[in-house]
């Protein structure tokens, strides 16, 4: 007899663990279904380890250009920060479809009331209507409290077998993962969340929004360096050798590199639609010399570069009054 396919949204943290033992139980083969995107802090590695640890298969997504375009505009709009977590879940669950075989069963690891904007009962109700899957997703977590599923309607699951779990008391799970067979100990889970939800680099990511640079690339590059924005152009400033480094490595053709020349300084990226002005490279100049060792100067010689050449070399004073060109503030 053939068994029973499940695909379960599978973040490797300990809900989708217990999850995904617990619809083993009922008889399913599962698949864990990964969604990464550079503002997921999920080490993909770690979670490939635990999806092996629980014996289930995984697939790794990554969000597309079609979570990007939902990021601007979200339906059901922003959370404390500028994250969007009513459409940004629905987005995985369609993911979650795409990839599934066809009749498969489709769940997430989900706790009814474990988080206050996306896991309270009319917000599931909103997401699967989002997503176009009203009633097809099954939270075996906290399935007894939810209305019945397609599955539980076709006898695909039986509704006695699912848990009751609510809230954000882990007082039970003990209990849950003694009866599953797992040891809470040996399940070391992987760090980090969604960065939307960090108001720093929210902050970064609006600002790219406001300059119609949205994009994976960019956002990559928030997580290097400081972050300025003189006249419109784009200042990165590394904060030690390891981010200096990568500033160089990814510098494109057209960008600039500014750094202060056999003194120990920051290397830094200036990146511009169009051809910077005398005034902006004496600006971003200024700045990058603010965090060199010669910040005490009172004027301080910088150099320019461009496709791996020197351009030119400016006589500028480090710059302290940073507020009106930080982006973080």
């Amino acid at each position: 007899m053939e068994r029973k396919k499940a695909y379960l949204l599978f973040s490797g943290g300990l809900d989708s663990i217990i999850a995904a033992k617990l619809l083993k139980k009922l008889g399913f083969d599962v698949v864990g279904v990964h969604i990464t995107s550079p503002l997921f802090e999920k080490d993909v590695e770690r979670v490939k380890e635990l999806a092996d640890k629980v014996g289930i298969d995984l697939k790794v997504v990554e969000a597309g250009e079609d979570y990007l375009e939902m990021l601007k505009n979200p339906v059901y709009g922003y959370g404390k920060n500028l994250n969007p977590c009513i459409d940004c879940k629905a987005y995985m669950l369609r993911k979650l479809k795409e990839v599934a075989e066809e009749g498969a069963l489709l769940a997430t690891g989900e706790v009814l009331g474990q988080r206050p904007m996306s896991q309270r009962r009319d917000s599931f109700n909103t997401i699967e209507k989002l997503s176009g899957l009203k009633g097809q997703i099954l939270r075996p977590l906290s399935g007894k409290l939810l209305p019945p599923t397609v599955y539980e309607e076709k006898g695909v699951v039986n509704r006695e077998e699912l848990l009751d779990l609510k809230g954000r008391s882990r007082k039970r799970y003990p209990e849950v993962l003694k009866k599953l067979g797992l040891n809470g100990e040996e399940l070391p889970t992987p760090a980090g969340g969604c960065l939307l939800t960090e108001p720093s680099f929210a902050r970064k990511v609006k600002d790219l929004m406001e300059h119609d640079e949205l994009s994976w690339e960019n956002i990559k590059l928030l997580k290097i360096g400081r972050h300025f924005r003189v006249n419109g152009c784009k200042l990165i400033v590394g904060r030690n050798r390891e981010e200096n480094r990568k500033i160089r490595e990814v510098a494109k053709e057209g960008d600039y590199l500014i750094t202060v020349p056999d003194i120990p300084s920051p290397t830094a990226l200036l990146r511009c639609r169009g051809e910077p002005s005398h005034e902006v490279l004496k600006k971003a100049g200024g700045i990058v010399a603010r965090y060199s060792d010669a910040k005490n100067e009172k004027e301080v010689k910088v150099a320019v570069y461009r496709g791996g050449k020197l351009l030119t070399e400016l006589t500028v004073q480090p710059i302290f009054d940073l507020e009106k060109f930080s982006i973080t503030g």
